[in-house]
């Protein structure tokens, strides 16, 4: 049975030649991990949409190689989810094989149930399932979404395999749509030859809480980092930078939330450079924690060297905070002087001037920027209306398949 959309939003039923007309609502397979049992912002990403899908009606499972089979309860949805086998015995070519066959197996069982496929990401899923079109074994429409541009992101991995070029032929001919969360992932791509597929620019969203009432900033002023911590980040840098705003007589306190693999170097880097008295790594705070985190500080940071929509950003200006962020092709586009400060990542001495700048900034006009923060994120990001742009492109996805 294959589903159309109608422009009223009912869906045509196609079984056997006949044809029903009725209210069934999109039927969404999300291939991704989500929060518990993955931490990360494109996670914490997926987990935001799956919910408002589900609150908007529209049927959603998710299957993930970090995440159960079973049912997980996000907001007052209950969504079915599916555990992708994968074995690391093998190095990665067998990872990328266990994945495959995984993959295979599930579909085999399970399409279906569904009518379009969201894939997060460019790597391991995307490229089973174009595989597994390609072979005529699946004939759902898939939309992928990219994840990170630059550095280690997601043109970077396709890169890393053997005979890519091959993968980015049968991407262009089975991915029926990516989305480009962020500007530069756009220019990775093109660099790739990937040019097949449609190409849609909706960026990440964030559910909006009651503004926060912020009228003065700290005498010494409080920053605030959250997030995974990786060489992604640029912590390390961000460290080297404060230690150079402290010989220059400036005072502050940071708070760094969140855990990771670089933990221990970070701190102890943290010590070597005599910061313990101005940062303090306070360790993963529970997600419904954070804004409360958020609101308590003055400024966030986020000196990465490389990203693609920062879901740590938003939330911050989502609670009313400027930001100081490196030039990575996410938001930073949609940043000026008037919500925060922008510089070039993996740069010391830039992110040193910005951090200056940043502290010398009168702190009226900090407040004014969170404010104006907090207005961006709602008139750009909020996740009901970004979730509705996402399924109005899977609805036209699904319609075109039939053709």
């Amino acid at each position: 049975m294959a589903i159309m959309a109608m422009p009223s939003g009912r869906f045509s039923c196609f079984s056997h030649g006949s044809v029903v007309t009725g209210d069934l609502m999109m039927r969404i397979l999300v291939v991704a991990n989500l929060p518990p049992y993955v931490l990360g912002g494109a996670e914490n990403q997926v987990a935001r949409l799956v919910e408002a899908w589900a609150d908007q009606g529209y049927r959603v499972a998710v299957a993930g190689h970090r995440i159960p089979s079973g049912v997980l309860r996000l907001g007052g949805a209950e969504i079915r989810t599916y555990h992708l086998a994968v074995s690391n015995r093998a190095g990665r070519g067998g990872k990328a094989a266990s994945y495959f066959f995984s993959m295979a197996r599930l579909l085999h069982r399970i399409k279906r149930n569904f009518d379009v496929i969201y894939c997060r990401g460019l790597g391991d899923g995307a490229i089973s399932i174009c595989v597994l079109k390609a072979i005529k074994e699946v004939r759902l429409p898939l939309l992928a979404c990219p994840i990170n541009a630059k550095g280690d992101g997601d043109s970077h991995f396709i890169r890393s395999i053997p005979g890519w070029r091959l993968l980015v032929g049968m991407i262009n001919r089975q991915c029926d749509a990516i989305n480009l969360i962020a500007p530069a992932i756009g220019a990775d791509l093109e660099e790739l030859g990937i040019q097949g597929p449609r190409i849609a620019r909706i960026p990440n969203g964030i559910k909006l809480g009651a503004p926060v009432q912020k009228s003065s900033v700290a005498s010494i002023r409080r920053l605030v980092w959250t997030g995974r911590l990786t060489a992604q980040k640029g912590i390390d840098i961000l460290l080297e930078a404060l230690s150079k705003v402290v010989a220059a007589g400036r005072e502050f306190r940071l708070e760094i939330i969140g855990s990771g693999p670089d933990s221990a170097l970070l701190l102890q880097q943290c010590r070597q450079l005599g910061l313990e008295k101005k940062v303090r790594f306070a360790g993963a705070v529970a997600q419904d924690a954070m804004r409360t985190q958020l609101a308590e500080a003055d400024v966030f940071l986020l000196p990465s060297r490389y990203e693609g929509m920062s879901n740590a950003a938003l939330e911050a200006m989502e609670a009313g905070l400027p930001v100081l962020l490196t030039r990575c092709g996410g938001m930073d586009t949609y940043i000026d002087e008037s919500i925060g400060w922008i510089c070039e990542p993996e740069n010391v001495d830039e992110l040193t001037t910005a951090l200056l700048k940043m502290l010398d900034t009168p702190a009226d006009q900090v407040v004014a920027m969170g404010h104006r923060a907090r207005l961006l994120v709602e008139r750009n990001f909020q996740i009901e209306k970004i979730a509705q742009r996402n399924a109005e492109l899977l609805k036209e996805l699904v319609e075109a398949s039939l053709h």
